[in-house]
């Protein structure tokens, strides 16, 4: 097992490799003259050049490339932002964690509300549960969330003041981005856990289980739920992922000072370093992300985990 955990992280590698190729290469495709942001439309022409020169896009395009990635994966270092000239590695530091917990909180309301209803509408298929279950998942889905968004901060702000529509704080500040951005998690649970169920039921294994009179919870819960989480962990493991980025639209919107929205201005200001190194921090949270859905597999399915560990035997008698 620890094998296979070596051998994932050594994987992350050339993932974040490859990302800050791909996003180094599309910043230098997107149009507009970074220095003429950072210095304004009056700036003369001799000045637009010097700024140019000073942060080296008159180099080569694979000058610029090899510089960048020395200077990240090698140097480890993060460089300042061509705007504010503030830190970038700073910056991440603080903005990361709060990216992170709301796209935590997400995940915890939308699998701890889609997976309930997946449940019930399988149990109940082709009933009125069903196919009201269905039928908020099908309005989940269809939801923007910007749109939702915008109305809980006029319901719970403007009309009943009962939450802070913008900023950092308390939990309390997290509530509405976390509502408006779990909609979408909980229409993919509560799909996922139904298709998954219903599999799982059809199986003798759950026939067996009532024919010896177990409680119809158990047989649902530890016989049937248990063995049809695999896909469902698959798709909250895509699903946090999904988060990570889409925190840029629900972090601008409640103005939480976060990676997506860092990302999102220096995108707006052709601020290259924030854009590149935030993209690469995202691309490895996602990575971490998926090697926990692996080991979640190995935790739930037995079957998974003694294949984990005949690999490993194998190879220890190889060597």
């Amino acid at each position: 097992m620890a094998r296979y955990v070596l051998k994932r992280l050594l994987w992350m590698i050339p993932i974040a490799l490859g990302v800050a190729v791909l996003v180094f290469t599309l910043m230098c495709f997107c149009p507009g003259d970074p220095a003429e942001i950072i210095l304004g439309s009056t700036a003369t022409q001799e000045n637009l050049a010097a700024k140019r020169e000073e942060l080296g896009l008159n180099d080569p395009y694979i000058i610029r490339l090899g510089t960048f990635l020395s200077d990240t994966f090698i140097h480890f270092d993060l460089g300042e932002s061509w705007i504010t000239g503030a830190s970038v590695k700073e910056a991440i530091a603080e903005r990361l964690p709060r990216t992170l917990l709301l796209s935590i909180i997400q995940l915890i309301i939308s699998f701890g509300i889609g997976i309930p209803l997946g449940v019930m509408a399988a149990v109940n298929q082709n009933k009125w549960q069903d196919n009201l279950c269905m039928a908020l998942a099908l309005i989940g889905i269809s939801i923007p969330n910007f749109w939702l968004a915008l109305l809980l901060v006029i319901l719970f702000s403007v009309k009943l003041n009962l939450l802070p529509a913008m900023g950092i704080g308390g939990i309390e500040y997290y509530i509405l981005p976390a509502l408006a951005g779990c909609t979408n998690g909980i229409a993919a649970g509560a799909r996922q856990t139904r298709s998954s169920m219903l599999d799982v039921i059809r199986s003798d294994y759950i026939t067996t289980a009532r024919a010896k009179g177990v409680p119809e919870w158990q047989v649902i819960v530890k016989h049937g739920l248990k063995n049809g989480l695999i896909p469902i962990i698959t798709v909250m493991g895509t699903h946090f992922g999904k988060m990570l980025g889409g925190t840029m639209v629900i972090e601008t919107i409640f103005a939480i000072p976060g990676m997506g929205q860092y990302i999102i201005n220096g995108v707006n200001n052709r601020d290259y370093q924030v854009v590149q190194v935030g993209s690469i921090f995202l691309a490895i949270a996602f990575s971490f992300c998926m090697l926990a859905v692996d080991l979640l597999y190995a935790a739930v399915d037995p079957r998974i985990r003694a294949r984990y560990a005949k690999g490993g035997k194998r190879r220890a008698k190889k060597a």
